[in-house]
């Protein structure tokens, strides 16, 4: 296809793989929301019971802190999620920069477009 000192893209399959990579990522981050919210409203219940084997439970697990593992495990999901957000952007960015930059390299050697 190229040479291996060369580096191709291909425009027209790169943006639409950004942008469906950007649209799952709308799916996750929805799916994700309802699934966060969900266990935030199961863990306000205290369903491990309120007795003293519950209070060292929900100590250890809910109120840790920022190494309590229900939080740890939930930013890391939301952190997770808006990864995926960021790179399909990204993705369809970079197209289109490298799209204008490889123009504007051909406009300089009177090349044009």
């Amino acid at each position: 296809m190229t040479e291996p000192q060369q580096t191709f893209l291909n425009p027209d399959l790169a943006r639409p793989a950004g942008n469906a990579l950007g649209a799952a990522a709308e799916t996750l981050a929805a799916e994700w929301a309802r699934v966060t919210g969900t266990i935030r409203t199961l863990n306000e219940a205290r369903p491990w019971g309120d007795d003293e084997a519950g209070r060292t439970f929900n100590e250890h697990y809910l109120d840790g802190g920022d190494e309590a593992p229900a939080k740890v495990t939930l930013d890391a999901g939301d952190d997770l999620v808006a990864a995926f957000e960021d790179t399909g952007l990204r993705i369809v960015s970079s197209v289109d920069g490298t799209v204008d930059d490889d123009g504007a390299v051909g406009d300089s050697f009177g090349g044009g477009r």
